[in-house]
């Protein structure tokens, strides 16, 4: 059915099926919109708002002639007239508004409304019209600012000072001159002491007010701008109180402000990365910018951690969790795909609680690292497009190499700046820093601040502003000056020390005393909470803390404040947690090495302990194996740091697929390198090789050593099995099976026999599959294993199938269904092993000609995945469809088969089948005379199929070739346009074909080609 979906807010637009609808002239475009409201109207009313100027006969026949382009726009009898009298909208036809949620939408529908109606849509010499569309504009214009007003009454009432907040803004957007909206604005800015924001709303009003009608505001939006004016000054005082005031740096706040009001404002911009030493007001800067600017775009905010900076996209984690909510409060519609995609990576990002189904065993596409940094972007374009983001990463210094390439191609990449980004960064930065600063500057997308300690002059006049009371001791200045060496972090922290101590006689010659004296009438609790805090790189969470102090939860934030009131603990934002951390690095690393390292040794031992009972076992994980492996390398546990660091290392190799054995030819090859680069994973695997050899001399030969040995040996296998070392990988599989049986792991043995039947699909080895299918099979019957005998049979009907054994492989695929059927009535996530038996199935029949049959398998593959929400193998399956549909002669059928699969292989990047799907539509685009697109898929099948050297697929293209070469013999306009592609005669393609679909057990397209050869 067909979907059409109009936008009457703001500029108007009609889309059928996705596709813009232009109508040929405004009167048409009008008719139609008067329609959508009514459904219905008079042939005289109609006539009189459009045509009321004109002579009643001409002004009937413009009618009749604006219906019969209506309907020719769309292509579809859209606009009906049952009777003479009435013009009508057909009610057979879904028609979706903006306007129908408006009026009916959930959340009063407010989300809807986007902008005035019909915004800048004009119809020439229609007063009537116009008239009418100006009232009905103002009419919805009332009836959104009723619904706001419920808003923010209801706000007023749970006193939720955010919601006031937002929907005030939304009606001062819409009607900028009513005061009222402003002094909503101005009482919530108030009540959230956001002072500097109320005082620039109301200049923003009186500026608007003088300009528009040369007035002033009102006399209780003066009142209430004095009492804000008041509060302000009375925070000023007390801030004043506390040394923590922020002092020079005006050129490079000013810097960023300005930037960033060239942002709001829509202007090309340029993002910031501010450097500068440890200590030196790098955050701090970001934070007064942060204060003073007026924050209606969504803050995302990351911190980069040293003990995390190998770890893969850790910091954009806490981004895409905190982008989770904020979607759903939007209401921005993500892309399933889009979602399954991240999701694997940030499992929290899964939303409304949807799994992303992960099959076990195989995972049937590759998510090839760029295919992921682009679906990232995608989104962070997605919510931008809605509300602008202001991006902040703290410590980037400390940040992964692909991070870091996402920032980078977010900077390059903006068409429209709907993102700002800051990052502050340590001086003596690394090569892959430079590299990505050397690029965003190049391109001018990035500007570098660099902050230095402040000057003689500088600390002075800091001390006279923070400490008045010491003023004039030039001694007390110079003495300050030469501890601190002007560092901001330290030279507020010796005028915190005198301002305590109420005497300089107890300041020392060493920086280091500086932070003694922070801490030396800490109680003796808060020095113990302190000491256990430091242990954690990023931060604590309180339920952490219990479990480390034996103390009930109001103790600890008893003790937790006395810190905070010091500045020393901060609380951190977490969506899952209440979380604290130190407010500086610098006290963190003194209370850390002030410990003796046999306490620390201990108590990182049982932190990693603990974070070891969080685990879930699933892709969840890795998120947690930083922090294992920092505590347990600490705790001096060297067992346990190899086995997190391989299952880290597991997981980088694990974002190209384990291999899922497709029927065609099985001679697959890894399509794209997993986030490591070949180099950097071979010194991965040469590091831990190391590691095991050196635990394996100290400690005595346990089970533990032995499982950790064969993990080892499995994970180097697949590597070397992948970048086609087979010598190498085969010998390391089978060292795993052997130490596997021999200590009775059956789990691990069975996985190496999965490896070595995965290694006989890519060389096309039916016998040493045969082999290992039996072993896997044996065993896992032995072992009662339900799910691997499952498995274990669906890779025997594939083994059956490459053999030419339809009959049993159809039998073995069955029993393998069924099996899968029990098992998810109690565990679902084993759905890919049901929908590739499937997919079998319909290439058994297929290649037996069935195609009515194969199509049924075929459905039933893609509903599994459908009704999972899995996309994985959909591409695949679609394909096989396309093929069947087009081969038993249904055109459109294939048609609808092979865009769906086209459409996701876009997406995902994958090969596997996606030069047969190009192919094939190539063919139906000839039958359908679009000769020109025909080439360019014909193109994109010939690259692909050279990429992925199957001969199946690529037996296919020459099937493809040789069909248009006998068209192009027949067709003048296909000889022309594919001359310079195709230039061997039809019984050349026909051979080459031949010749390589011969390499496979008798497939149909052979005759195919032999019929073909013959004609010719």
């Amino acid at each position: 059915m067909d979907l059409i979906r109009v936008k009457l807010f703001d500029t108007p637009t009609v889309y059928k099926n996705e596709e813009q609808i232009v109508f040929p002239f405004k009167k048409a475009e009008g008719l139609f919109y008067y329609l959508l409201i009514y459904g219905q109207a008079t042939r005289d009313t109609l006539v009189n708002i459009l045509w009321g100027e004109v002579e009643e006969k001409i002004a009937k026949k413009n009618l009749r002639q604006a219906m019969y382009k209506i309907r020719k726009s769309f292509d579809l009898d859209i606009v009906i007239s049952p009777k003479k009298s009435i013009v009508m909208i057909n009610p057979d036809i879904q028609i979706n508004t903006d306007l129908c949620d408006f009026l009916s939408g959930e959340d009063d529908g407010i989300h809807a409304y986007t902008g005035e109606f019909l915004r800048g849509f004009h119809v020439k010499d229609a007063e009537g019209f116009e008239s009418w569309m100006i009232q009905y504009a103002e009419y919805l214009k009332d009836l959104y600012i009723q619904k706001i007003n419920g808003k923010i009454k209801n706000a007023f009432s749970k006193n939720d000072i955010a919601s006031r907040i937002f929907y005030a803004k939304k009606w001062i957007r819409t009607d900028e001159l009513n005061e009222k909206p402003y002094e909503i604005l101005m009482k919530a800015y108030a009540d959230s002491r956001d002072f500097h924001k109320a005082i620039d709303l109301y200049n923003r009003l009186s500026n608007i007010l003088q300009k528009e009608l040369q007035i002033e505001p009102n006399l209780k939006i003066k009142k209430i701008f004095d009492e804000i004016i008041m509060m302000r000054n009375a925070k000023k005082i007390n801030k004043k109180k506390s040394s923590d005031f922020f002092y020079g740096r005006t050129y490079e706040l000013r810097m960023l402000k300005q930037s960033y009001q060239k942002f709001i404002n829509h202007k090309e911009t340029k993002s910031f990365l501010i450097i500068g030493e440890a200590g030196v007001g790098k955050t701090k800067l970001k934070d007064e910018f942060l204060e003073s600017i007026n924050k209606e775009e969504i803050l995302l905010q990351a911190h980069c951690y040293q003990a995390e900076q190998g770890y893969l996209l850790k910091p954009w984690n806490d981004i895409f969790i905190n982008l989770v909510e904020l979607i759903k409060k939007e209401g921005i519609e993500i892309p399933i795909l889009w979602r399954n995609l991240i999701s694997h990576v940030f499992p929290g990002f899964a939303i409304e609680n949807e799994e992303c189904n992960i099959n076990p065993v195989e995972k049937t596409d590759w998510l090839q690292h760029q295919v992921i940094e682009e679906t990232m972007v995608s989104v962070l374009k997605k919510v931008a497009a809605k509300r602008k983001i202001l991006l902040v990463f703290e410590d980037i210094q400390w940040m992964d190499e692909t991070s870091l390439a996402l920032i980078n191609s977010i900077l390059l990449h903006q068409k429209m700046s709907r993102i700002f980004i800051i990052c502050t960064c340590r001086n003596g930065y690394s090569e892959k820093l430079n590299k990505f600063m050397i690029s965003s500057v190049k391109h001018n997308k990035l500007q570098k601040i660099d902050l230095t300690p402040f000057s003689k002059y500088e600390v002075e006049e800091f001390i006279q502003m923070s400490f008045p009371e010491i003023s004039g001791n030039e001694k007390l200045y110079e003495r300050i000056y030469k501890e601190t060496e002007g560092n901001a972090f330290f030279l507020t922290e010796m005028i915190n020390g005198i301002k305590e101590k109420g005497s300089i006689t107890e300041m020392t010659d060493k920086t280091q005393d500086i932070l003694k004296s922070r801490f030396l009438d800490i109680s003796k609790e808060g020095r113990k909470l302190l000491n256990i805090t430091s242990l954690f790189f990023d931060k604590v969470s309180l339920d952490m803390l219990k479990n480390l102090t034996s103390k009930n939860i109001l103790e600890i934030m008893d003790i937790i404040e006395e810190l905070q009131k010091r500045g020393i603990l901060k609380d951190v934002s977490s969506s899952d947690e209440i979380s604290f951390a130190f407010t500086h690095q610098k006290f963190r690393e003194y209370i850390y090495m002030q410990q003796s390292s046999a306490k620390r040794k201990i108590l990182h031992n049982e932190i990693g302990l603990i974070f070891e009972r969080k685990l879930h076992h699933d892709k969840r994980d890795r998120f947690l194996y930083s922090k294992l492996i920092y505590h347990f390398e600490n705790g001096m546990n060297p067992i346990l740091v190899l086995k997190y660091w391989m299952k880290n290392l597991d997981v980088y190799f694990n974002f190209g697929h384990e291999l899922f054995p497709v029927l065609k030819d099985g001679n697959i090859e890894e399509e794209y390198p997993s986030y490591l680069s070949q180099e950097e994973a071979m010194k991965q695997l040469k590091d831990i090789e190391k590691n095991l050899t050196k635990v394996r001399e100290k400690e005595f030969y346990s089970e533990e050593i032995k499982r950790l040995q064969i993990g080892f040996w499995h994970m180097r296998g697949r590597f070397f099995i992948r970048e086609g070392e087979y010598d190498k990988g085969i010998k390391d599989i089978e060292n795993m099976i052997d130490l596997s049986i021999k200590i009775d792991d059956l789990d691990y043995a069975l996985k190496g026999y999965r490896q070595m039947i995965y290694y006989g699909i890519q060389i096309h080895n039916v016998k040493w599959m045969k082999k290992y299918v039996e072993l896997g099979l044996d065993l896992a019957k032995k072992c009662n294993y339900q799910k691997d005998t499952g498995i274990m049979l669906r890779l025997q009907g594939l083994q059956k199938i490459m053999d030419g054994d339809y009959k049993d492989a159809e039998k073995i695929l069955k029993e393998s269904i069924r099996i899968f059927e029990q098992v998810n009535e109690y565990e679902d996530k084993y759905t890919l092993n049901m929908a590739a038996g499937y997919n079998y199935i319909g290439e058994i029949r297929r290649r037996n000609m069935k195609f009515m049959s194969a199509l049924k398998y075929y459905e039933r593959a893609v509903k599994i995945c459908m009704e999972k929400k899995v996309i994985r193998g959909l591409t695949i399956f679609y394909t096989n469809a396309g093929q069947a549909a087009f081969d038993m002669g249904d055109d459109d059928l294939a048609k609808t088969y092979l865009e769906k699969a086209i459409l996701l292989y876009n997406e995902l990047n994958v090969l596997w089948g996606r030069s047969t799907a190009e192919g094939y539509m190539a063919l139906l685009l000839i039958k359908k005379g679009n000769y020109k697109n025909a080439l360019q898929y014909c193109k994109r099948a010939q690259q692909y199929a050279k990429q992925l050297k199957s001969p199946y697929e690529l037996g296919l293209l020459y099937r493809v070739k040789a069909e248009i070469k006998v068209r192009m013999k027949e067709n003048k306009k296909i000889r022309e346009i594919f001359k310079d592609d195709l230039s061997l005669d039809i019984k050349e393609y026909c051979d080459k074909g031949i010749e390589y679909l011969r390499q496979l057990k008798e497939p149909y397209e052979i005759e195919i080609l032999e019929v073909l050869r013959r004609n010719s």
